[in-house]
């Protein structure tokens, strides 16, 4: 994981926390929670607020009556946050002169397990790599048809010719495949397919609707009917912004960004919500575990067990309908058609 941190002293990746209202402070710290914490390279706000509160979204009820700590984006490793008392309310800060008698159930923690960032390259798979589009728009896309010389095996350095239209205002595409495709039996209206990056061309010539390509980047080989969009300048946000996402909503997980056999923290997956149900990037959720049946080792009835929250998931990026999101947290494995829940 140390390969996935910023190199040198940078700053903290954190999640700034947006949260329309808040219960009363002190009923948000934890039982256990330390009088201080020594931020360390790799941490993320989300971790941090954990350690802190039982709802790590409402990070910001501890910053308002905060007077040292005015811009949390600011926190860097080696920094010490500490826990005070003023008024019997609790608040943070990093300076340590501050530092009140603290309530007796407040204690203090010498070691600290290690906190892991979440990895820049399974966030990046997300906002680069992978889109969601209307199955019905990928008939319209451009395509290969087939290599210059009718090659059969196409790779990077390979000219290719193109059938169908290009827009005459841009030279640069980015070359996609169709992935999974998700309809009705995931709940949704219309069916949609997921499709990935697969490499990128320029345009080295035009005519009619047969075009010529170079292919300048290839992930493995280039196949006929691979389709190309238009290039788009696309990053990896600094910041997300969590809230609780829309009061009773619900959704599914639908799908496993990696074909993992059990999805885990860190994990990317397709939920069936999207921007036409109101969920935007930074969005959380509560994922529950699907009911269960089991036994009674002495009545030998059939028992069903509700479902219990196992983990929790952040959404990273938004289209109509899906959404792709990341395991923050997980008690257990999560599966394939497992529910999601607004958080409380």
């Amino acid at each position: 994981m140390d390969k996935l941190s910023t190199i040198g002293r940078t700053y903290l990746l954190i999640f700034l926390v947006v949260f329309p209202s808040f219960s009363p402070a002190q009923d948000l710290i934890k039982q256990n929670s330390p009088s201080e914490y020594l931020v360390k390279k790799g941490d993320t706000l989300w971790d941090i607020a954990g350690i802190f509160l039982q709802s790590p979204w409402k990070w910001p009820s501890l910053w308002e009556n905060n007077q040292q700590i005015s811009n949390p984006d600011l926190i860097y490793p080696d920094d010490i946050i500490y826990l005070h008392y003023r008024n019997g309310k609790p608040y943070l800060s990093t300076d340590s002169s501050e530092q009140q008698r603290l309530s007796p159930r407040i204690r203090k923690t010498d070691r600290f397990t290690p906190i892991i960032s979440i990895p820049q390259a399974a966030l990046q798979t997300f906002v680069e790599e992978r889109k969601i589009v209307e199955a019905a728009r990928i008939s319209k896309m451009p395509y290969i048809l087939a290599g210059v010389g009718l090659r059969e095996l196409i790779s990077e350095g390979d000219e290719v010719f193109i059938k169908g239209a290009l827009d005459p205002d841009f030279n640069q595409y980015d070359i996609y495949r169709q992935g999974k495709t998700y309809g009705f039996e995931s709940d949704l209206a219309s069916v949609n397919t997921e499709i990935i990056r697969v490499g990128s061309a320029n345009v080295v010539d035009r005519q009619d609707d047969i075009s010529r390509v170079d292919i300048v980047k290839a992930q493995g080989l280039i196949r006929k009917s691979d389709f190309l969009i238009r290039s788009q300048a696309t990053s990896l946000k600094p910041l997300y912004y969590l809230a609780a996402a829309p009061a009773g909503l619900k959704g599914k997980v639908i799908g496993a960004v990696n074909d993992a056999y059990q999805i885990a923290r860190y994990d990317g997956v397709v939920i069936n919500l999207g921007a036409a149900s109101g969920v935007y990037a930074g969005h959380v959720f509560n994922v529950m575990g699907a009911r269960k049946s089991v036994k009674d080792p002495r009545t030998n009835e059939m028992i069903k067990i509700s479902n219990q929250k196992i983990a929790e998931l952040m959404v990273v990026n938004v289209f109509e309908n899906l959404s792709y999101a990341i395991i923050l947290s997980a008690s257990h494995s999560i599966s394939l058609g497992d529910t999601i829940e607004t958080v409380d």
